[in-house]
């Protein structure tokens, strides 16, 4: 059996945010393909509780991290991976792990793991190496830094991040980019092959069916629109963009829910309480939910919204939205990186609002009448036997014996 080890910045046990999801989903789908994995992640100890980590995972402790990731918060990885790499006891744990697992392909999610795994490799290495992205992280960043997170230092950094990501790209034998948009430009800025594998969702595994949601749905006689997402900041400025003087435009026993650890983030904001009187009985907070309790989410809505503005790759929430087979209402922010998927439901399935009056008239036009959802022919392109396939046809050249050189 094939060997793959999996390098990641984050543990993989309870999957919050878009970048677990990807490199779960990533996992399932190499070990779907028939090859052994097993998953190395490099954190910070102060990141992700203990009982997150994982046996094999590379934790980092310092006293001094915690308050450089806290002057430069949008940095945080790079400054734990710095810390990793100039860190001898994780060099040494990543070479004996290497020498250990013998992996036929290192495959590394996010630019981050290469620089300790540059530090470990043996010099005369025949390990192929996969890197794959979850974003143009330097732009994705460019972003983060116009809405005031902007520090003496934040210039430097940006040209650092897309230096070493220019870096991972050309040191990999293939490369792997979450979004067609971003799989172009990561292939005109370093001159290589860049192959375009969109996200997985699970809903497209488990067929939805009646649940508390559902129950709780009809005893109380409403009629919801779902928003899945993490507290992180461009899904936070998303809904206050498309969202500014509140939800109003609801009428009673129309609601949104929120799952995920986004609804409480958007009731701690002063925007949101700016409108409290209309807010509170038109907003749910569902709270943070089970890989298995998404389906269950999806049940009974009326539609599912992606109000996304900015930020880089494609959007995890988006794929589930899709998966869901529900209707979905989405900036065209949000839809990028899904081009080749979305182009034939615009209009049949996803409808596209980057507007606020656009949004409500959308989210309205769905409660009140209805609106046509995905096809299960759209849905299948984010399926992980997709994945599955399309990581396997590209790996298998990698490892494969070269051809014999015929005898004169």
């Amino acid at each position: 059996m094939p060997k793959c080890m999996l390098l990641t910045p984050f543990p993989l046990a309870k999957p919050r945010h878009g970048g677990q999801a990807r490199a779960y989903s990533m996992m399932c789908a190499i070990r779907l393909a028939g090859w052994d994995v097993d998953s190395v992640a490099i954190f910070p100890d102060t990141h992700f509780p203990p009982e997150e980590w994982g046996p094999l995972d590379i934790v980092l402790a310092s006293s001094s991290l915690p308050a450089t990731i806290s002057s430069d918060v949008v940095f945080a990885d790079f400054h734990a991976a710095r810390l990793a790499a100039r860190d001898p006891q994780a060099v040494a744990t990543m070479r004996l792990l290497i020498r250990r697992l013998n992996p036929d392909i290192i495959h590394f999610e996010h630019p981050w793991p290469w620089l300790l795994l540059r530090e470990a490799l043996p010099s005369s290495h025949r390990i192929r190496l996969v890197y794959s992205s979850q974003n143009v992280e330097w732009r994705a960043r460019q972003g983060l830094l116009r809405i005031g997170m902007r520090n003496q230092t934040s210039d430097d950094m940006l040209e650092a991040t897309r230096l070493l990501e220019l870096e991972s790209t050309t040191a990999a034998d293939l490369v792997l980019s979450i979004s067609d948009i971003e799989a172009d430009e990561m292939q005109r800025m370093s001159g290589r092959d860049v192959i375009y594998l969109p996200p997985v969702s699970d809903l497209t595994r488990h067929p939805v069916g009646p649940s508390r949601f559902a129950i709780e749905a009809r005893v109380t006689s409403c009629r919801y629109c779902a928003l899945m997402g993490s507290a992180y900041w461009p899904n936070v400025e998303g809904f206050f963009d498309l969202f500014p003087a509140g939800l109003g435009f609801l009428a009673q026993g129309e609601q949104i829910w929120v799952a995920g650890t986004l609804g409480r983030a958007l009731q701690e904001d002063r925007r949101f309480r700016d409108f409290w009187s209309v807010n509170e009985m038109r907003f749910r907070d569902i709270g943070y939910l089970e890989v298995g309790e998404k389906g269950d989410f999806f049940t009974t809505a009326a539609c599912v919204v992606v109000p996304v503005t900015f930020g880089g790759g494609a959007k995890m929430k988006t794929a589930d939205a899709i998966a869901s087979g529900l209707p979905v209402i989405a900036t065209r922010h949000a839809l990028e990186g899904y081009g080749p998927i979305v182009a034939p439901a615009l209009g049949n399935g996803v409808y596209v609002a980057d507007t606020p009056a656009e949004f409500r008239a959308f989210i309205r036009e769905a409660l009140r009448k209805g609106l046509p959802g995905c096809s299960a022919s759209v849905r299948s392109q984010l399926s992980l036997e997709t994945m599955s396939t399309r990581w396997s046809q590209h790996a298998k050249r990698l490892v494969a014996p070269p051809p014999a050189l015929r005898r004169g």
